[in-house]
């Protein structure tokens, strides 16, 4: 008697739902084997505690505009015109500055003293990543800092993550530290150097104004009739001496202005680390996310089994039928036709577990055709 369609179950119920239970002890071994271990990792893994400082952008200001075009104008003529530039935001560099080795290996040897649970403690950060040697310990603190920039804002956030909070502020006021002295005291501006420039020459410019105001004194002192004289060769060394003395004055004087400019220029364009916030103590932690672990170790453990049990399902059917194919083939085995049809009836059989929705519809065209 042929099976019909309703003693027929349904092909997820066959594909699907029978390999996971077939398989569910293996399946429980991993889901609890897995879940274990990330328990035991998530209370073995220490809190992790991150400090966050926020440094704001700094930049050249327009409270000079007028002197800067006067500079850049009326000044123009003697070819100084292009010495005062409008300064670009001096705080652009700022993240390069706090991820140098330069700066990076002195907060590296820096102690930082700090309390902990009402303990003291003193440690550097040398200590804490307890590399083999320098260059490792550069590379462990790359994991632990970060440096952001808000394009749109220009806002600077310096993030510091160890595992005591009162540390990670230290060692955040370091950096900012560092780099204030960095600004003072090692960065060379280009208004700096401008300001020595025309500093120089100012004194230069001085020396020349002197000696051509004493030459014009001695040519007078010399040639007392020089007004009422008419020797044309006499009046034309007095006006080009006088010339000269008029254009070192000129040029003496826009040097001058120019320095004063220069000075105030050298003064302002020292970038001062503005912070916003000066990476207060933190008083939760920022990691691990244990429960995040514990879900992600559930589903993803559940997820495998499924796959597993499938998987194993489809190859135990797959090597039952190519040992059944390779024996009905054997030459070596002859069958009668009670047992051709019992071998036929079991070919059918794991041909509709592998895919029961083709054998229905095999089946119903057979019985058609009867």
């Amino acid at each position: 008697m042929r099976r019909t369609t309703g003693e027929i179950s349904s092909p997820f119920w066959e594909s699907f739902v029978l390999p996971i239970l077939r398989y569910k002890r293996m399946s429980y071994i991993i889901v609890a084997t897995s879940v274990a271990v990330t328990l035991v990792y998530c209370l073995i893994i220490p809190n992790k505690y991150t400090s966050e400082a926020t440094v704001l952008p700094s930049g050249g200001s327009d409270e000079f505009s007028e002197l800067k075009d006067l500079a850049g104008g009326s000044l123009a003529e003697l070819g100084l015109g292009s010495v005062m530039q409008a300064s670009e935001n001096s705080s652009a560099m700022f993240p390069k500055v706090l991820t140098s080795r330069f700066l990076s290996e002195q907060i590296l040897n820096q102690r930082c003293n700090f309390t902990y649970k009402g303990k003291a403690k003193s440690l550097t950060l040398a200590e804490y990543l307890d590399a083999e040697n320098t260059d490792l310990a550069l590379k462990k603190l790359k994991q632990i800092v970060i440096v952001d920039t808000d394009r749109r804002t220009g806002l600077i956030t310096l993030s510091v993550t160890t595992d005591y909070p009162e540390f990670s502020s230290v060692v955040v006021k370091n950096y900012l530290e560092r780099l204030n002295d960095y600004n003072v005291n090692y960065r060379q501006s280009k208004a700096r150097e401008n300001e020595k420039f025309i500093a120089k020459r100012v004194i230069e410019a001085s020396a020349d104004l002197t000696l051509a105001e004493n030459t014009l004194e001695e040519f007078r002192a010399q040639n007392l009739n020089y007004m009422s004289s008419n020797d044309p060769e006499l009046r034309k060394e007095h006006s080009r001496l006088e010339r000269d003395e008029t254009v070192k004055e000129t040029i003496y004087l826009t040097l001058v202005k120019k320095h004063e400019l220069a000075k105030l220029e050298a003064v302002k364009d020292v970038p001062i680390v503005q912070v916003l916030d000066n990476g207060f103590v933190p008083q939760i932690k920022s990691s691990p996310r244990r429960s995040l672990y514990l879900l992600s170790a559930l589903f993803g453990s559940i997820f495998a089994s499924i796959i597993l049990s499938l998987w194993f399902d489809l190859s135990v059917k797959r090597r039952f039928r190519a040992n059944l194919e390779k024996i009905v083939a054997s030459p070596d085995i002859r069958i009668s036709k009670m047992e051709s049809r019992i071998v036929d009836r079991a070919t059918r059989l794991v041909s509709f577990l592998e895919n029961p929705t083709g054998q229905l519809n095999k089946e119903k065209a057979a019985d058609i055709d009867g």
